[in-house]
């Protein structure tokens, strides 16, 4: 994956992302959920809260639930790589990740 230099976006907000938008795929997304995660992401990131809602919306269009969107080509790689992960063994990749 490449990312855009002075992006805050990297491997790790999106799978952060990823982990978000499979808690609330398992939730059945409830509402106001998604907001409120996104809003804990970006207290540990210099992410927008807004920046990292329309993430997980892409998550959401990837694996066709919302209609198609403009995804960026990492959140499909991300997607399509770690779909099939569980929330723990996402967590644990991130965890590995961020020991780094």
């Amino acid at each position: 994956m490449s990312f855009r230099n002075g992006s805050n976006w990297n491997e790790i907000n999106e799978l952060r992302s990823l982990v978000i938008f499979k808690k609330l795929e398992l939730a059945n997304f409830p509402r106001n959920m998604q907001i409120e995660l996104c809003k804990e992401m970006a207290l540990i990131t210099n992410l927008d809260i807004s920046n990292i809602s329309a993430k997980v919306s892409n998550f959401k269009s990837v694996a066709g639930i919302n209609r198609p969107s403009n995804a960026s080509f990492n959140t499909k790689e991300t997607y399509k790589k770690y779909s099939l992960f569980s929330i723990d063994e996402i967590e644990f990749k991130l965890k590995n990740l961020t020991a780094i």
